[in-house]
């Protein structure tokens, strides 16, 4: 295996938040639950460094297109992604940041979710593939 040309050098969580629901109904066949999310994501070039890269992502639950939430949340993570010395040159970097950076950090949000909402009094959220395409900024 050839080797990965990014480096995650940090993240973390700039914005969580997780409510649960009282009007939420369990096992409801009458009211199933539908779940929507607003997402998405930026990969942009940090300032007077070429190989480094600001990357956000940001999750949270459409109240207007969900049904029957069990919890509203709201979380955003931050990170910072090098590509690796030698790599500047690598076929597709600026493909393989804007897919892979901010995929990462949805990763990163998954997790969170799920352990945020593990010991609510509703069962947990496992946010499940999220599709995006990002652009790096001119």
């Amino acid at each position: 295996m050839s080797e990965f040309p990014l480096r995650l050098d940090s993240y973390f969580f700039t914005h969580q938040e997780v409510i649960a629901n009282i009007d939420h109904k369990q096992d409801s066949k009458e009211s199933p639950i539908h779940l929507d999310f607003i997402v998405n994501g930026t990969a942009n070039r940090i300032d007077g460094h070429e190989s480094k890269y600001a990357i956000t992502a940001h999750v949270e639950i459409n109240k207007e297109t969900s049904h029957n939430l069990s919890y509203f949340f709201s979380i955003t993570a931050f990170g910072i992604v090098s590509i690796k010395d030698g790599m500047q040159g690598h076929p597709g970097i600026e493909s393989i940041i804007e897919t892979s950076g901010v995929h990462l950090l949805f990763g990163a949000i998954r997790e969170r979710l799920a352990d945020l909402t593990a010991r609510g009094p509703w069962q947990s959220i496992q946010l499940d593939f999220i599709p995006l395409t990002v652009k790096l900024a001119p």
